[in-house]
């Protein structure tokens, strides 16, 4: 009997701290680290062209006559980071008489017929050139483009703007390429916007339905006046060009 109470008690201690033990807060295994978000950047969209930036060309042409044509071609590129849209805007064509000649005078007095809208004469106050000039944009040879035939306006017709380069300043901004796709000019790259215009040999006027005859001198002296805008845009659809240069 006296053995055994010794190991009785020897228990009864252990039970007891134990018990303290866990009336204290409980401690788990535990370990902290950041990830630290150094910077982010916005991307950048820029324009050049021929190596322009900004640009602002002026270019003045003069005594053109039936049978001129010439090719303009301007390098766009983009500079940015990131992918964008190029978009071509002309202005509004200002036509310009200044001032006529005899010539002129008896060609702007001749009568014509257009389709659907009676006799009227060919001559305009505001001047003829750019109703008569063949105007074609496009990115370089990859599309038809926006053109429209050469056409005098025809008051009460159904064409009253007319055709030609003076139709490019009434149809607002397009896309230079035959779809979103191909208009799109990623970083780094370029492309070619090419801008043909000519005077046919024998000018005409088109109305929609038939071709007639036009004196060419209707044209002697007029002048034009238009702006190209080019735009680059960011795509509608959002293209994820975002570099990563996190370490695993």
């Amino acid at each position: 009997m006296k053995k055994i109470m010794p190991l009785m008690a020897s228990v009864m201690l252990i039970l007891v701290a134990g018990m303290f033990a866990g009336a204290g807060t409980l401690a788990y295994f535990s370990d902290t680290e950041k990830i630290s978000v150094a910077d982010i950047n916005a991307g950048t969209l820029n324009l050049q062209v021929d190596a322009n930036d900004p640009c602002t060309q002026h270019i003045t042409l003069s005594n053109i006559a039936p049978g001129w044509s010439k090719m303009y071609d301007w390098t766009l590129k983009n500079t940015g980071s990131i992918t964008g849209v190029v978009k071509v805007e002309f202005s509004a064509i200002t036509e310009i008489e200044n001032g006529m000649n005899e010539p002129e005078l008896v060609a702007e007095a001749t009568v014509y017929t257009p389709a659907g809208c009676g006799q009227q004469t060919v001559g305009l106050v505001t001047g003829e050139l750019g109703y008569l000039l063949r105007a074609k944009p496009s990115r370089a040879e990859l599309y038809p483009s926006v053109e429209k035939s050469p056409g005098l306006p025809c008051p009460n017709s159904y064409m009253p703007n007319g055709g030609g380069l003076h139709y490019l300043g009434t149809i607002g901004s397009f896309e230079l390429g035959r779809n979103t796709e191909e208009a799109k000019l990623a970083p780094g790259t370029t492309c070619i916007f090419r801008l043909r215009l000519g005077l046919d040999n024998n000018l005409q006027s088109w109305d929609g339905c038939s071709w007639h005859d036009i004196d060419d001198n209707v044209i002697q002296s007029d002048m034009v006046e238009f702006t190209i805008t080019i735009h680059l845009e960011q795509c509608n659809q959002y293209i994820d060009e975002t570099i990563d240069t996190s370490t695993p």
